[in-house]
């Protein structure tokens, strides 16, 4: 069997393989992009919720304060948790691409190797083509003589 034959197979799966994990590093890019939206969204609301509280003036009473400090505490766990799960996905992000990256590098290598041996089958399809009208040209010329020198 020619050996461009044998690899293309080869070349299709990893190349098949390089895209569904270009995919995959695309939607974890989204994640991370989704992630860093809503962190901002959340750093935002807390900002403007303790401008507005300080803005709003005059004493609190004890309740409202306790209130405020609790709204403010569950609003810093929602942060660092939002916070942890971004770091998550941008380290899958991270994974996935290095696995792409990876396997476009092998993709496009066993892409040069099948090129490679196109080439080299079609080089030797060209000599022996060469050889075979060379070859037959040889004939013609003996059997030129063969019959001229009988005749």
């Amino acid at each position: 069997m020619i050996k461009s034959k044998r690899f293309e197979p080869i070349h299709e799966i990893a190349s098949t393989s390089a895209k569904d994990l270009s995919r995959l590093m695309a939607d974890a890019g989204r994640k991370v992009a989704e992630l860093e939206r809503q962190l901002l969204q959340l750093q935002t609301y807390r900002d403007e919720y303790v401008r507005n509280s300080s803005q709003a003036g005059g004493a609190m009473d004890a309740v409202k304060l306790q209130n405020y400090r609790s709204f403010l505490d569950r609003l810093g766990e929602a942060l660092n948790q939002h916070q942890k799960s971004l770091d998550i996905a941008r380290k899958e992000f991270d994974k996935r691409r290095v696995l792409w990256s990876e396997k476009r590098i092998e993709a496009e290598s066993l892409h040069r190797v099948v090129d490679r041996f196109r080439n080299e089958e079609r080089l030797a399809a060209d000599r022996r083509e060469q050889r075979e009208g060379d070859d037959a040209a040889m004939r013609l010329m003996l059997a030129a003589r063969t019959d001229s020198g009988s005749g």
